[in-house]
């Protein structure tokens, strides 16, 4: 009966909570107030995306990527100003005690998670990196994971605390089994980051005629964390 029991599952039956199953429903990365979490940013590079927020009648909220079209990126910033900067991280948020401790630090646990910051936090992760860097060099590369100590939740007031280690690439295996994770969590973090909506859409949106329909291209580039981006 025992032997029954343990014997392992084939590959296509799994059980609920089954450690094999890895979901890609990928959440948001917010911190809690009074609460210490810590993360490995498993991103080697970061998402930018230019965006707007857009709240129509009835409290409708929309964000989109700024048009690439620059007939109509004009016509949108005449009526909603310059689009806004933002940032797109993928973190593994490690399951902690409410001081950051982990749990066991002989398994891997926790979550992949979203995190999209925005132009001042950057340049704060920024100062950081030069003398601890974050972002993923490979298995073997410097790295380190980072205490985020929420102070205020609306806001996400934060503040950084650089940890000895990057816990994640302890081992090979948990380095390349989140790494394989990185691609499938990457398309989730572009749509985070603001829906692209073609030239006609937007228009209809805003209550606008624009110029004729264009096929839009990705708006999102990645850029690295090595220097604050100089503004032109």
């Amino acid at each position: 009966m025992n032997d029954v029991a343990t014997t392992p599952l084939p590959e296509d039956q799994v059980t609920l909570g089954d450690s094999r199953v890895r979901t890609s429903n990928y959440e948001r990365y917010k911190g809690r107030k009074g609460i210490t979490d810590r993360v490995g940013i498993i991103s080697s590079a970061l998402l930018r995306g230019y965006n707007y927020f857009y709240e129509g009648q009835g409290g409708q909220k929309t964000l989109f990527r700024a048009p690439t079209n620059p007939e109509t990126l004009k016509l949108v910033k005449s009526i909603l100003g310059e689009p806004t900067q933002r940032f797109g991280i993928l973190l593994f948020h490690y399951s902690t005690d409410e001081s950051g401790e982990v749990l066991d630090t002989e398994k891997l646990r926790g979550k992949i998670k979203i995190w999209v910051i925005s132009e001042s936090r950057y340049e704060e992760l920024t100062l950081m990196n030069r003398q601890w860097p974050l972002l993923d060099t490979g298995y073997d590369g410097a790295q380190y994971d980072l205490n985020i100590n929420c102070t205020e939740e609306n806001f996400q007031r934060m503040t950084f605390t650089p940890c000895s280690t990057a816990l994640w690439k302890k081992k090979e295996q948990w380095y390349q089994t989140l790494k394989g994770d990185e691609a499938k969590a990457k398309e989730r973090l572009r749509w985070a980051l603001g829906r692209e909506l073609k030239d006609e859409e937007i228009m209809k949106m805003l209550g606008k005629s624009g110029p004729s329909p264009t096929t839009s291209s990705d708006s999102v580039g990645e850029i690295d964390l090595s220097d604050i981006i100089e503004e032109k």
